[in-house]
């Protein structure tokens, strides 16, 4: 067969009792290798050899009668019937991660253990203050709550390590990429609830001409030497190029110093090295040599709650998104 794929040989038809034999730990063999597009890889997370990989999927190609893996010669892909079978197991597997979590709460006589992700400017601005409110109203219900960027926590919806998680994205930034602009993971299906937006502000030392203006536009960044994110960049330069670009204003980003850590932005910027962008949520705790001023068209964060899709959310789950909506005073 020519081309960079070799598809494998034709399945024989499985008795009609076959898929009754269908054993979860395939399942999990075939979620990982479609998570990480290779036997090998799969092999790898799960500490198993390849071969033992290629055996499993072996037996599942023979129990359930089809040819579930395109090899190429870089990875394996799924083929329709795999695609088909992995949307199963995935159903399969988030029933289980429910009954496991109802039939805890049923043993032990809790009210179960709600996980919660979010970003570190989110939590300090709203969601510590939205588990007290869930706290007080909610008392049996165990909370735990992991801080992490975007992509790292819908990484952990996607794994199941996470019920719900506090997100945001850029339009020019998706929410599985990490700050090189990386896709860093698949995007599962996420069902999304907007919160509100977080616009980013100018940041300038207070000495800086356009400290004493309220809002600027872009054309007012001519000339202006921009830090943080250089053009082309994830989170936030990409966009503004783009939006400098529609309003035809050509802006000097300075690509020597990048970071994603606002105290340090900040302590740059008050070198009187250039000006930057931080998200309004940043600005909180703004150092007293710096001012935040509005700019039109700037890029804007928007933060959602987010939870996997498939399954009506639990009770709990209902609780703590009135609870955020609540926090950011929505409610």
């Amino acid at each position: 067969m020519s081309g960079d794929v070799t598809i494998a040989a034709t399945v024989a038809d499985p008795p009609p009792w076959a898929l009754a034999r269908l054993h979860l730990r395939h399942l999990t063999v075939l979620c990982e290798i479609a998570r990480c597009g290779s036997f090998a890889g799969a092999a790898q997370e799960l500490h198993f050899t390849p071969s033992a990989v290629s055996q499993q999927m072996a037996e599942l190609e023979r129990n359930v009668g089809a040819v579930l893996f395109e090899r190429l010669h870089r990875g394996t892909r799924l083929t329709p019937a795999g695609e088909a079978l992995l949307a199963h197991a995935e159903a399969i597997f988030d029933r289980l991660a429910a009954a496991e979590s109802e039939l805890r709460s049923l043993a032990d006589g809790r009210c179960g253990v709600l996980r919660v992700g979010s970003f570190p400017t989110g939590t300090e601005a709203f969601v510590a203050r939205a588990f007290e409110i869930f706290r007080k109203r909610h008392p049996d219900v165990g909370l735990r709550l992991i801080d992490g960027e975007p992509y790292e926590t819908v990484a952990r919806l996607q794994a199941r390590e996470l019920d719900l998680a506090v997100v945001f994205e850029i339009d020019g930034w998706p929410v599985t990429a990490d700050y090189a602009g990386r896709e860093v993971c698949s995007a599962p299906d996420l069902v999304c609830e907007a919160l509100f937006d977080d616009p980013f502000l100018l940041v300038v030392p207070r000495g800086h001409p356009l400290a004493r203006e309220g809002s600027v536009g872009l054309q007012q960044l001519a000339g202006q030497r921009i830090i943080g994110s250089p053009q082309h960049c994830p989170p936030w330069g990409a966009d503004l190029l783009r939006a400098s670009a529609a309003a035809r204003v050509k802006l000097s980003f300075d690509d020597t110093y990048r970071t994603v850590d606002f105290a340090a932005l900040q302590a740059v910027v008050a070198t009187g090295r250039g000006v930057s962008l931080m998200p309004a949520l940043a600005t909180r705790h703004l150092r007293g040599d710096l001012c935040a001023i509005g700019l039109e068209g700037a890029p804007i964060r928007r933060v959602s709650a987010a939870r996997r899709d498939g399954a009506e959310p639990s009770a709990a789950c209902a609780a703590m998104l009135h609870a955020l909506r609540t926090a950011a005073g929505l409610c």
